[in-house]
């Protein structure tokens, strides 16, 4: 049923398309000769993403009727088309080559095949024929030149066209745009031939396309416009019209969502356990898009030799709706779409080198990406390869959201745009089974996944939700790992194990500029981080007991007992643990003649050398035993507070305060267990709440 209703959204667009140009080359019904009239609207306003250097604007659409009837074979006048953005932002339409980029400008909607009062292959019908940037700006015998003919030909037939000196060939009806000849914020088309419509009922188009923008840095927040400039009212009357061609929508949001299996022990093996899930959400029902129309095989997707397309299976089966068909952009699933028109025949190299790129392609669907960091020693940490659904056709007619994950630490700024190759999982997720794989941390602990949307729904706000997974080994306390192996644990005041979200990519790891808005640059898309999305992706908290006792004296006549249970021998089959006990003082040693720090910790017997057991160390507690000290033999003179951290769960503290018999005093207090910490935990004050 979904995949009925997707398509009858593309057949809806397809008549809404036909309705649009059955006037572009009407019935005759008589002559004129009348002034030329051209009003300038916009084929559509789309919501343009805020983190976005690279936002499709609308189109512009020219249409014009009216005009003088030219003589036959008369050379057809020209104009310049100017096009300025405002507010004033760069134009980031890929450059082609200098500064002539990927902005096309196509007369009377050629190559629609629309056969409404067409006779030839002229107008809708004509063949897609380009004129070079540096062939508008030629003079004289320009092959851009045109002259008059006609539909049907020989001079007898009702509607005037554009034709090839010389020859009954259609004229060049694709022209592309120079950006930056009048400001960055510009694109203009050089030398356009204006052949006024003239017969009634026929009216001539000029749709303007491919015209990227930036939205971050400041300038558009709101709406965004076109300005149309000509070098003549005469020619194309339609200077200082001003017309919406995009309105900035809200921002994607991302969150970090901690499983039902986390928190985790560190003394509890895992393999694969599902700790968190990382969940995109777009900003409004188009944010996420695939590269290309989703089933366009055929023409607007089938590329120069100098491009690999995407694999059949990922983003080109075979459709009826293509992406090189002016007018179809802005209906039915183009609005998913990162690419514009796709015009195979112009194609070209920027000045900053790389691969020969295909004007109006993006390089990739949206994509998403999760910097993970503070990864511990001897932690796997693993992520699904593709987003929380199941039996999707990848790049299918299929409107449920789906992305996979096409790059891990380096890559997200592949701007080729020559390969699309989804990284298999190697494991299964635990818990909800979706594909994994293992990511690598680098020398900082960091590492990066990049997810790649393929499937959309235009008509809703898509979720997409991935799975992150941790394994371990588990181990006991040793000497020289006394909290155990392999986990390293962090610092208290360490920063907690946390996953950065956004779009990607972004300057930082995408290595480009943000200057000028990255003007004509690659990739495309590129994205700003607008706002911070992160989390906590994990809290492994050790197999530890962390015990207070609030005050502890040897000094002046005194003495305290301290005493530690293991109680993880019980009646309730517990897993069994043995570790040792670190005192940690905290206060003063008394003298006669006053007080000094004492600071010297009091560390298990099994983490020094030459251990004597309540003398110099605490002695290690096996399970289902108790082990004390005297604070006269371990920590002389002292008096003040103690933190105990036992390398065990389960730990449990009692301490007994007393005057040597002098005058026979006695007090005794349970000690009180503070809350744990764990690797990935938020540190800080909140450390020392009672457990109990």
């Amino acid at each position: 049923m979904a995949d009925f209703r997707r398509w009858f959204t593309v057949l809806a667009v397809i008549a809404v398309m036909a309705f649009a140009a059955s006037a572009q080359v009407g019935v005759a019904n008589g002559s004129a000769n009348s002034l030329l009239a051209c009003v300038a609207t916009a084929a559509g306003t789309p919501e343009l993403r805020p983190e976005g250097y690279t936002e499709l604007a609308g189109d512009i659409v020219i249409s014009c009727t009216g005009g003088p009837i030219l003589q036959q074979g008369a050379t057809i006048p020209t104009t310049n088309i100017i096009v300025y953005m405002a507010p004033s932002v760069p134009i980031t339409s890929r450059f082609l080559s200098g500064t002539a980029s990927e902005a096309l400008l196509i007369v009377d909607e050629a190559g629609s095949t629309i056969t409404t009062g067409v006779i030839g292959a002229y107008g809708p019908k004509a063949p897609q024929v380009l004129c070079s940037s540096a062939s508008q700006q030629a003079s004289g015998g320009s092959p851009c030149t045109a002259v008059v003919g006609s539909d049907p030909g020989n001079g007898t037939g009702p509607y005037e066209v554009a034709l090839t000196p010389g020859t009954g060939n259609n004229a060049p009806n694709v022209f592309q745009g120079k950006v930056g000849d009048y400001g960055v914020n510009s694109v203009a088309f050089y030398n356009v031939p204006v052949l006024p419509p003239a017969t009634s009922g026929v009216t001539r188009t000029y749709r303007i396309t491919n015209v990227r923008v930036p939205v971050p840095g400041g300038n558009l927040s709101g709406t965004l416009q076109a300005i149309i400039s000509t070098n003549g009212q005469s020619a194309l009357p339609v200077a200082g019209t001003a017309i919406n061609i995009g309105i900035v929508g809200p921002a994607m949001t991302a969150a970090v969502k901690s499983s039902s299996n986390n928190p985790f022990q560190q003394c509890q093996p895992q393999s694969v356990a599902l700790t968190a899930n990382l969940i995109f959400t777009e900003g409004f029902a188009t944010g996420f898009k695939t590269r290309v129309v989703p089933g366009g095989a055929a023409n607007g997707n089938a590329l120069n030799n100098t491009n690999i397309q995407y694999a059949a299976e990922a983003q080109n089966l075979a459709s009826p709706y293509n992406q090189n068909v002016p007018g179809g952009l802005y209906g039915g699933f183009a609005l998913n779409s990162e690419s514009g028109f796709i015009f195979p025949s112009l194609y070209g190299t920027p000045a900053s080198g790389g691969a020969t790129y295909t004007a109006g392609l993006a390089d990739y669907g949206t994509r998403l990406k999760a910097v993970f960091t503070n990864i511990p020693s001897g932690l796997t940490l693993y992520v699904s390869t593709t987003s929380a659904a199941q039996n999707i056709i990848v790049g299918g007619t299929s409107l449920l959201p789906f992305a996979v994950l096409v790059a891990t630490n380096s890559g997200e700024a592949t701007s080729d745009g020559t390969s699309f190759s989804p990284i298999a999982g190697t494991v299964n997720g635990g818990t909800d089974g979706l594909p994994a794989i293992a990511l690598s941390a680098n020398s900082s602990g960091v590492a990066t996944a990049i997810w790649e949307v393929t499937n959309s729904n235009p008509s809703a706000i898509d979720v997409l939700k991935f799975s992150v997974y941790i394994g371990y080994a588990a181990s006991s306390a040793t000497a020289a790992n006394p909290y155990g192996l392999p986990i390293t644990v962090l610092p208290l005041n360490a920063p907690a194990n946390n996953v950065a979200l956004s779009f990607a990519p972004e300057p930082s790891s995408g290595a480009f500029s943000t200057s000028n808005a990255t003007q004509g640059q690659i990739p495309t898309p590129r994205f700003a981080v607008i706002n911070t999305y992160q989390g906590p992706w994990t809290t492994i908290q050790l197999c530890q007991t962390t015990l207070l006792y609030p005050f502890v004296t040897g000094a002046s006549g005194f003495d305290t007992g301290i005493a530690i249970a293991n109680t993880s021998m019980d009646i309730f089959n517990t897993v069994t643990q043995t570790g040792s006990c670190t005192l940690y003082p905290f206060g003063v040693t008394v003298t006669s003649s006053g007080s000094t720090p004492f600071t010297t910790p009091v560390k298990g017997c099994d983490m020094i050398a030459n251990p004597l057991a309540g003398t110099n160390c605490f002695p290690v507690v096996n399970a289902g035993t108790v082990q004390s000290v005297l604070a006269s033999a371990t920590l002389t003179g002292f008096q003040g507070y103690v933190i105990a951290l036992c390398n065990f769960q389960y730990a449990h503290g009692y301490a007994a305060v007393t005057d040597l018999g002098i005058r026979n005093l006695w007090a005794s207090y349970l000690a009180l267990e503070l809350s744990p910490v764990g690797v990935g935990a938020h540190r800080g004050s909140g450390i020392e709440t009672l457990a109990h």
